[in-house]
This record gives C-alpha cells, sequence and structure tokens, in this order.
C-alpha cells in the first residue's frame, strides 16, 4: 500500500463529558483540521469507523447559522474564484446542506466573492486575518450579520499560521468567530473560514481526489457545515455555551466523517465533490 496523508481532528478530549459534570476544558486546537500520516488505507479506515462508532453531536445551546448567505473573500490571486463562486451557492441548496435541518439549519445561499490584495505572504490569524476582518467591517466593505458567513481562500504561497500550528503542515483549514460586538454593527459575532491554497505543500495531506479543485471543495464542505453549526467555538473555552453541535469526544459535524469525500448534486445541476457529515439521525457519515 502507499503511504497516504489523511485528516484528522484536533478536537479530540480523552473522555466524553457527562452532563452532571462541570464543562470540560477544550483543547487549544479547537479550530484546527489536522493533517496526520496514516502508514495504511486500513488505518486510516478502520480509526474512521472506530470515531463514527461513538459519536454523537450535543446542542450546547450556542448560536447557529440558520440561513447561511456566503460571502466569500478572495485574499491575493486565490485559484478558482469563478468555481468557489458557483460552489457555495449550488451547495447550500443540495441534499447534502439539506442533512443540516436536524440541527435547526435551513437552507442557504451566497453571493459572489470580493478580493483583497494580498498585502503579506504570511499570516497570523489573530494578528492579521482578524484585523483584516475587523477593518473590512469599519470601512463598510463587508455587513456581517447573524446568518454571514466570510470563506477566506488564499492565494498559492501564501502560509497561515493559527495559534502557533501553520497550514499544511498542521492543519489544512478551519472556521474561527470573533466577537465585534464593540463596533456596533448590530451583531454580536462575525464568522469566518480559513482555506489555503489546496495546491503546493497541501497537496496530498488534505484530501484524496486526484483534482486539487476538488479537494479544495472537500475542505471548503468541511469548514461550512462546522461554521453553520457550530458557529461560535472560535469563542468557546470550554464543552459547553456558546458551542452549539458538538461531540465532546470526537469534535464538530465535519470532523466525526474527517477525509471522508462524497458527491452533492447542488442546484445548478452538477455535482461537486464535498466532505461527508455526520447525522444524528442516520447514526452515519453521509452525503445525502
Amino acid at each position: 500500500m502507499l503511504f497516504q496523508a489523511v485528516l484528522t481532528s484536533a478536537l479530540l478530549t480523552s473522555t466524553a463529558l457527562a452532563a452532571a459534570v462541570a464543562p470540560e476544558q477544550l483543547p487549544p486546537t479547537v479550530r484546527l483540521q489536522l493533517v496526520t500520516r496514516s502508514t495504511t488505507d486500513e488505518i486510516q479506515n478502520a480509526a474512521l469507523i472506530n470515531k463514527a462508532a461513538t459519536a454523537h453531536l450535543t446542542n450546547y445551546g450556542g448560536p447557529v447559522i440558520k440561513n447561511v448567505i456566503v460571502h466569500p473573500i478572495f485574499y491575493g490571486a486565490a485559484n478558482y474564484q469563478s468555481n468557489i463562486n458557483s460552489f457555495y451557492s449550488a451547495v447550500t441548496q443540495s441534499t447534502w446542506y439539506s442533512l443540516l435541518t436536524q440541527y435547526n439549519v435551513g437552507s442557504g445561499t451566497a453571493v459572489n466573492g470580493i478580493s483583497q490584495a494580498a498585502t503579506k505572504t504570511r499570516l497570523d490569524d489573530v494578528n492579521d486575518i482578524q484585523v483584516l476582518l475587523k477593518n473590512l467591517v469599519k470601512s463598510k466593505t463587508i455587513t456581517p450579520t447573524a446568518n454571514t458567513y466570510y470563506p477566506i481562500h488564499f492565494a498559492p504561497g501564501i502560509s497561515i499560521t493559527q495559534g502557533g500550528s501553520a497550514s499544511c503542515q498542521v492543519f489544512c483549514a478551519y472556521h474561527g468567530t470573533i466577537d465585534i460586538s464593540s463596533l456596533g454593527v448590530g451583531t454580536k459575532y462575525l464568522y469566518y473560514g480559513v482555506i489555503p491554497d489546496q495546491g503546493g505543500s497541501c497537496a496530498g495531506g488534505c484530501g484524496s481526489n486526484p483534482s486539487t479543485m476538488n479537494n479544495m471543495f472537500s475542505v471548503a464542505s468541511h469548514e461550512l457545515a462546522e461554521a453553520v453549526t457550530d458557529a461560535a467555538v472560535g469563542v468557546a473555552t470550554v464543552v459547553g455555551s456558546p458551542l452549539a453541535w458538538y461531540d465532546a469526544t470526537n469534535g464538530e459535524i465535519g470532523d466525526i466523517c474527517n477525509a471522508q469525500q462524497g458527491t452533492t448534486v447542488g442546484r445548478d445541476g452538477k455535482t461537486y465533490v464535498i466532505q461527508k457529515q455526520w447525522s444524528n439521525k442516520a447514526n452515519a457519515c453521509t452525503s445525502s
């Protein structure tokens, strides 16, 4: 067998949270999606099966994005921009997305992305990305609401650090939350995703599809599903509110099904590669 790089969760805790005990501390890498190395496909598949066998998402009462409006942001000359616009518009009204109704999430929409000039090739989440987003709010370039989600797609050659970990070395993508209540724009949180270019050093470690674009779609769908079902994870410090749908042992809806790609037909009639997501109703990872 060939060695294969596979995605695993950074959201594991040693034991599940019992309802009667004090909230368990979240691990510091709660927003990361790790890249690890597996020796064989069999080891990968066994780990995913064992993980899913014990999974269940619990609602801790935090916010979900009920009817998402996806606003992509392209930082620098990001690849596949028109395809990304079509992807978000299509999959937010697909059978894959309709699985989220069991988590109090309805269908969504998307608008075409906006471009931001790349002023740096190395960005830190707190010091650069969150500052950029706040400045876009202050300049009224973007107007966050309780339903908006801003996935940032980065140009090739741009590296990102989050919590001291580096893109394509430790994680493939993540989603986060910024408390913007002090900006006085009528909503408490800004929800965003960070999607590095999936070529270069990410290639082969962030999806098994031979197409870099399809692996990017898979990673983007992972973060989209998690953002809408667990929107305030970026400001959570314990297993409890403001988390929404979360599994104290296995993590968020996408983490339970990490590395399991599938397809869905979007509202445009086209087929897109997505990552499967956990269904409490089906008690399985599924794409429809």
